[in-house]
């Protein structure tokens, strides 16, 4: 394993700068996992994270390390990049779930449009989205009913919002609502970083009769503050790897499904295509 530019410019050894690059390839790793890569103890390894986070490499967790994220989010373009192939896996595991013919919303962020992209091969879906982006990656591959909420545009991540998009929605029913989050907290909530996502998204969930929420496993170590929802609102959480034993419980407690891409392949759903009108 070589030094890239962190070890040369920032005067960290070869295990230290590993470190980094696994922890911007993942989101998040923990102490026992980096212990074991490296044949080092943990205490050693603690004492890397301690020192990578003075230099604001990486962020310090209780048993780990993830992302550096502070209070600005991340450029979208570098999200997309971020846990991709995690959020491949999550995107596949929601697919199956969904049947030819059926209406859904999709909402704003990189994972949900990760699920965008493992839906090309369906065949009839109908799409509600405020995701720009979304909706041309299905104009460009697909023949797909799709309406396009109205709003504001957020230049940063083809986003529209506002409240105009949240009085748009209410207008729609659809038979899955598939929903990011920045985060999610050891008492369940579904937090987010932009106020003004807020008022959108509640109001997208309330249109969708079963509630998908995708998150990769950094989300259970994010710092967002904005309260979207909690796990007792939706009907499954699709992620990459087991959640915290706080997170775990309250999913049992809410009789939320949990689905972990990979290990549990999500059968396909079978019921006849949901023909209800987009408004309806």
């Amino acid at each position: 394993m070589t030094d890239g530019p962190d070890a040369r410019w920032l005067g960290l050894n070869e295990r230290q700068s590993a470190i980094v690059r696994i922890v911007r390839d993942r989101g998040y790793a923990s102490i026992g996992s980096l212990a074991d890569t490296f044949g080092v103890s943990q205490q050693t390894v603690r004492r890397d994270i301690i020192e990578l986070s003075r230099r604001n490499l990486v962020q310090r967790y209780h048993g780990g390390a993830g992302l550096p994220t502070g209070r600005d989010r991340l450029a979208y373009a570098n999200r997309r990049v971020r846990n991709a192939e995690a959020k491949r896996r999550i995107a596949r595991a929601v697919a199956a779930e969904i049947p030819n013919g059926a209406s859904l919303f999709i909402d704003i962020g990189t994972t949900t449009e990760a699920v965008a992209e493992a839906l090309l091969r369906h065949r009839g879906l109908r799409i509600v989205t405020n995701h720009v982006g979304v909706v041309w990656l299905f104009c460009q591959h697909t023949d797909f009913e799709i309406v396009l909420a109205g709003g504001m545009v957020r230049n940063r991540d083809l986003a529209i919002i506002g409240t105009a998009t949240a009085d748009f929605l209410e207008g729609f029913r659809v038979a899955y609502g598939i929903f990011g989050v920045g985060a999610i907290d050891p008492e369940g909530n579904l937090l987010d970083y932009d106020y003004r996502d807020m008022r959108t998204s509640r109001a997208a969930m309330a249109i969708a009769r079963r509630r998908f929420v995708v998150a990769d496993a950094a989300k259970f170590h994010g710092d967002a503050m904005i309260r979207l929802g909690h796990l007792d609102e939706i009907d499954a959480l699709f992620t990459d790897a087991d959640p915290p034993a706080e997170i775990a419980s309250r999913l049992e407690a809410a009789g939320t499904r949990l689905v972990v891409a990979g290990r549990e392949e999500a059968p396909r759903a079978t019921p006849p295509a949901d023909r209800a009108a987009l408004g309806g």
